[in-house]
C-alpha cells in the first residue's frame, strides 16, 4: 500500500468515526427528549385529571385520550404506554432526577424499572444499569 491509499484509510476511519458518533449522540438526544416528553404526559395526566381521585373518570379519559393520540401519533400512544408515563412521573416527581436518568438510561430501561415497586431494588437496578452503560465498550475504538 502506498502513503497516498495509506492517507485515504486513515482518513476514512476518522471520518467514519466522526460520524458514527455524531449518530450516537444524536441518538441518545432524541432518547433523553422522548423520555422528558413521556414524563410531561404523565405529569399533565396526574395534574390535571387524576388529582382528582375519580378512578372511573380518569380511566375513560385515558381511554379517550389514548384512542385520539394514537390516531395522531401512532401506536407509541396507546393506553398501554400512557400508564406507562403516569407510572413514571409517579416514581420520580423531581424534575431533576428525571432529567439525570434521561440522560443515563433508555426509556427501555425506565420503563421496566418503573413497576419495581420496592424503592430501594428500584434504585440497586437503576444504579446497575447506569454502570453498565457506562463500562459497555465503544465498538468504534
Amino acid at each position: 500500500m502506498n502513503n497516498i491509499e495509506s492517507k485515504s484509510k486513515d482518513l476514512l476511519q476518522s471520518i467514519v468515526t466522526l460520524i458514527d458518533g455524531t449518530r450516537q449522540r444524536i441518538a441518545a438526544t432524541v432518547n433523553s427528549e422522548l423520555t422528558l416528553l413521556y414524563w410531561n404526559i404523565g405529569k399533565q395526566i396526574n395534574d390535571d385529571v387524576l388529582k382528582n381521585g375519580r378512578a372511573n373518570y380518569g380511566k375513560a379519559v385515558i381511554l379517550e385520550l389514548s384512542r385520539e393520540l394514537t390516531v395522531l401519533y401512532g401506536e407509541g400512544f396507546n393506553k398501554r404506554n400512557l400508564h406507562n408515563f403516569i407510572k413514571f412521573n409517579e416514581i420520580h416527581t423531581d424534575i431533576q432526577i428525571v432529567h439525570t436518568l434521561c440522560a443515563q438510561l433508555s426509556w427501555s430501561h425506565i420503563r421496566e424499572i418503573i413497576y419495581i415497586k420496592d424503592h430501594v431494588k428500584r434504585e440497586f437496578y437503576i444504579e446497575l444499569a447506569e454502570n453498565s452503560l457506562r463500562t459497555k465498550p465503544n465498538i468504534n475504538e
